[in-house]
């Protein structure tokens, strides 16, 4: 996908890169009590943590992959109605994940803290990686 004639990405298209690449994102880190997720293309791991102990009894399993989810919808309305001039991993996504990010804190105000970042040594070859942390309050 990508690099086509300009016509605009469609949920189908944006679906199907998912799809295809869900399997290859990294799994989540826990590091110093925070969970870690992180992405090459701006889409994370919403799959279920092996151990829902990082989760500290604040949320569930099953609220954690519907909030990972979540991000991921975000990211992919944004996505579609763009021209496919460029390939979905090279599409900026950070505000949608920012939009994404708010609305996720607004609904567990007090319990958890979804921060993201960015790191932007990214280029053409390696794209800039995001991530994700959750915190614990």
């Amino acid at each position: 996908m990508g690099c086509g004639s300009g016509r605009p990405y469609t949920q189908k298209d944006v679906e199907k890169y998912i799809k295809k690449n869900q399997l290859h994102l990294p799994s989540p880190e826990l590091i110093d009590g925070s969970i870690k997720l992180t992405s090459n293309d701006g889409f994370y791991n919403a799959s279920s943590l092996l151990d829902s102990t990082w989760l500290q009894g604040k949320i569930t399993n099953n609220e954690y992959r519907q909030s990972i989810e979540h991000i991921n919808e975000r990211i992919a309305q944004s996505i579609i109605g763009t021209s496919n001039t460029l390939p979905i991993n090279q599409i900026p996504k950070s505000q949608s994940t920012k939009l994404a990010i708010a609305e996720l804190n607004d609904k567990y105000k007090g319990r958890v803290q979804f921060a993201y970042q960015t790191n932007d040594q990214g280029n053409a070859l390696y794209p800039t990686e995001s991530f994700i942390f959750i915190n614990f309050k």
